[in-house]
This record gives C-alpha cells, sequence and structure tokens, in this order.
C-alpha cells in the first residue's frame, strides 16, 4: 500500500517524460494530428536550400505526390522516422512519390549526412524551408496529392498518414493513365509517355529522363541534353518497368 503514495509524483512527472522536439523557433507544442480546415496549395510552399539530393522542377512534380517532412537533428521521433521514410521513398518513388526532407534545426550538414547515411535516405533534403502554415514542433508533415492540394497535415505515425498516402497515389496513377496516349509516339516534343522524372535500373541507378517511346523490349529514354536512348526494359528495376506497363502494354 505504500507505493501508493507516490501516484501523485508520478502524475505530476508524466509530463516531463512526454518526448516533444522543437522547431528553429525553440517552443515546443503539444503532439496531435492536424487535419487540414483551410484549402493550401503545393506552390504555397518553397523547399528552401537543398543541402543534399537535387530538388525536384516544377515540371518533375508535375501529377506527383509531394510529401514534405519537417525535421531536426536533435529529435528523436523526427530520427526514428528517418527509416520509415526512406522505405516508403525506395517503394513508391517510381509510382508518383516525392520526398522532401525540410531539416528545421539548423544543423551542422555533416551531423545530418551521418543520421541520413544510417538510414539509407536518398529522397533531398533541404534546409530553410517554409509555408503559410504556421507551427512549431517536428515532425511535421505535409501530404499534397496530384493535384498539389494539401491533403494531409500532420505526424508521419499519424492516424490517416499511410492511409492518405496510399489514396493519393492511387489517384495520381488513375488520372495518369487516364491522361495518357492510346498510341506510342516517337516524338516526346509532342505527346510524351512521361515527363522528365528519375528513373532506377536493376542495379539501382537513377536515370533522370522523360519517356518518348516503348515496345516489347525496350524503352526510349529523351535525356535532359536532348538526346534519345534505347534502354533495355529488363534492364531496369521493378518498380520502373511497372510504372511504364501500367500506362501502355509493350507492343511488338
Amino acid at each position: 500500500m505504500k507505493s501508493f503514495r507516490y501516484l501523485p509524483l508520478m502524475a505530476l512527472a508524466m509530463p516531463m517524460l512526454v518526448s516533444t522536439c522543437l522547431a528553429a523557433d525553440g517552443k515546443a507544442a503539444k503532439a496531435k494530428e492536424v487535419l487540414p480546415t483551410v484549402a493550401h496549395n503545393l506552390s504555397e510552399w518553397h523547399f528552401g536550400e537543398v543541402l543534399f539530393g537535387n530538388k525536384p522542377s516544377d515540371a518533375e512534380l508535375k501529377g506527383k505526390v509531394v510529401l514534405i517532412e519537417y525535421w531536426g537533428v536533435h529529435c528523436p521521433p523526427c530520427i526514428a522516422s528517418l527509416p520509415h521514410l526512406a522505405e516508403l521513398d525506395k517503394k513508391w518513388r517510381d509510382k508518383g512519390l516525392c520526398i522532401i526532407g525540410a531539416e528545421s534545426q539548423g544543423s551542422p550538414k555533416e551531423a545530418i549526412k551521418s543520421l541520413l547515411d544510417s538510414a539509407k535516405v536518398h529522397y533531398p533534403i533541404t534546409a530553410g524551408a517554409s509555408g503559410p502554415i504556421a507551427f512549431n514542433s517536428i515532425p511535421r508533415c505535409f501530404i499534397f496529392n496530384g493535384q498539389g492540394a494539401l491533403v494531409y497535415d500532420g505526424y508521419p505515425a499519424g492516424p490517416g498518414f499511410e492511409k492518405t498516402l496510399k489514396e493519393s497515389l492511387n489517384k495520381a496513377k488513375a488520372s495518369a493513365m487516364a491522361a495518357a496516349p492510346t498510341t506510342p509516339t516517337a516524338s516526346i516534343a509532342s505527346a510524351p509517355w512521361f515527363a522528365m522524372r528519375v528513373w532506377t535500373n536493376s542495379d539501382g541507378h537513377e536515370i533522370r529522363a522523360a519517356v518518348s517511346k516503348i515496345d516489347s523490349t525496350s524503352v526510349t529514354f529523351l535525356m535532359p541534353n536532348a538526346k534519345e536512348v534505347v534502354y533495355p526494359l529488363d534492364k531496369l528495376s521493378e518498380d520502373s518497368r511497372t510504372t511504364l506497363t501500367l500506362v501502355a502494354q509493350p507492343k511488338d
């Protein structure tokens, strides 16, 4: 019975055990999911300075589902979410997902890189990202659908996070299929199968290119230097091949 006298003290101490992470302004906020209540668009956000990786262009983001996560080196929940987001990036990058990791605590690049390497993060990392929604705790995620509309505002482990992500990707894929040409074309200028984006080969290397033609054994990439390169389909990653065949069944 003696242990019960300490219950009030434990109750007072519990708030101190709840982990909160501070953004750059140094303020803490109670962790809770915040659902979008005002219509916002991706165009209102600025990614900031790119620290690692390549900043996607507006053309590359067109029709993509974009996930921006504000995180920090000194935030344990943020660090815990990195491997999960890295896995989502690997799984869905070729299916229309673009993740931007917005470091929000002004940490040195060396400290950031160490965490990225450990979690095998390959999506772009930026500093100084901003948007119209004020917040003071991290991690904080914003998901934008294929039309650029904000559809999720909350935490990477929050209720509805992955459900919203999957639904947005499925809708974006359906829209891409509906907008795709009915027959292949050799002219990327007239009607490309895919605009400039990143593909991966079977070795995991990235290929930044548009697609101008697909047949039963190969895909014709239009490279950033405007040269066309014929690439064997069996040399692409499974995700890249799946993305291509969703839009066009290979023809002999």
